[in-house]
């Protein structure tokens, strides 16, 4: 390697070393550019730069630099596998391109790529199983989750809530229905709070809030796609978080002056009367009651 080459190399490495510790959306894109001027086609500094746009909500030009990286792996490597010396950057990119699909409307499109990311990440350490449920969810392709959900062993809560989404859009309220939706909550207890909107992000959040807030962001449109449906969420969510003091007084409240309050309040008392039986047995044999929600749960499927 002659001097010159070991120089920008260096300089290139220095300028994304820079540019991956800012936060300041504005020096990364600054930097990734300087760094695409001495080289030209570093997918590092197009990934900054995709990032850059997506955080501007400019998902167009996200997508151009995601296009880029997927196309040169492609080009360069054929068919891309987990060893493949550009894999990481590959995953990121696919990763990044089936979300920006799938929060676009480009359903078809994001299910494609989800597909394709899912077939290389076999340790499964992306979101692309997520998108997948997401995606079929918002293309009305319920049987196909359920068909996904019965070949796994083990299941994300976006998956759980895809699970009873699907079935409630099949059947309606059922005992199978039902069951999935005490699933889905029990898996991620606060996501459905954030998704509703009944708890606001946030400013700082911690590792667990980040995943129920990944978790509402990926439920929520297919939860809002009928009415009936979201308040079937809702209703079940609004009893959960009383009977586990997520929710104040204040809240209750709100919830008496509107349409729905009396058919909550109404599901609140029954809940509340089934819990305090639990609560009585659960008393006289000596039982452990330190885990509020698993109590609450337990109670849910009485």
């Amino acid at each position: 390697m002659s001097k010159e080459k070991h120089d920008r190399n260096d300089e290139v490495k220095l300028l994304l070393d820079m540019a991956s510790a800012t936060e300041d959306d504005v020096e990364a894109e600054k930097l990734a550019r300087e760094i695409l001027e001495i080289d030209p086609s570093n997918m590092e500094a197009k990934l900054i730069l995709a990032d850059v746009a997506i955080s501007n909500g400019d998902m167009e030009t996200n997508r151009k630099y995601l296009g880029q990286i997927i196309t040169e792996c492609e080009t360069k490597y054929g068919d891309v596998h987990k060893d493949s010396p550009v894999s990481d950057i590959y995953v990121s990119a696919l990763e990044r391109m089936a979300f920006s699909l799938s929060f676009d409307d480009r359903h078809e499109e994001a299910l494609s790529v989800a597909q394709k990311l899912l077939e290389i990440d076999t340790e499964e350490q992306t979101a692309a199983k997520d998108i997948i449920y997401r995606s079929l969810l918002m293309l009305d392709r319920y049987r196909e989750v359920l068909e996904m959900i019965c070949s796994e062993r083990t299941h994300t809560p976006v998956a759980l809530h895809a699970k009873a989404i699907a079935l409630y859009s099949l059947d309606g309220i059922s005992s199978n229905s039902y069951e999935a939706l005490i699933d889905a909550i029990e898996a991620d207890p606060d996501a459905p709070f954030y998704a509703l909107g009944i708890w606001e992000e946030p400013e700082e959040p911690d590792e667990s809030e980040i995943d129920s807030m990944l978790t509402a962001l990926y439920i929520v449109e297919p939860w809002s796609k009928s009415d009936k449906l979201i308040d079937w969420l809702s209703h079940m969510t609004i009893v959960f978080g009383f009977l586990t003091e997520r929710l104040s007084d204040e809240f209750l409240d709100y919830l008496e002056s509107s349409e729905d309050g009396p058919q909550i309040q109404e599901k609140l008392n029954e809940a509340k009367a089934t819990l305090n039986k639990l609560i009585k047995l659960k008393m006289a044999n000596d039982e452990d009651l330190s885990d509020m929600d698993k109590v609450v749960f337990e109670s849910f499927r009485m």
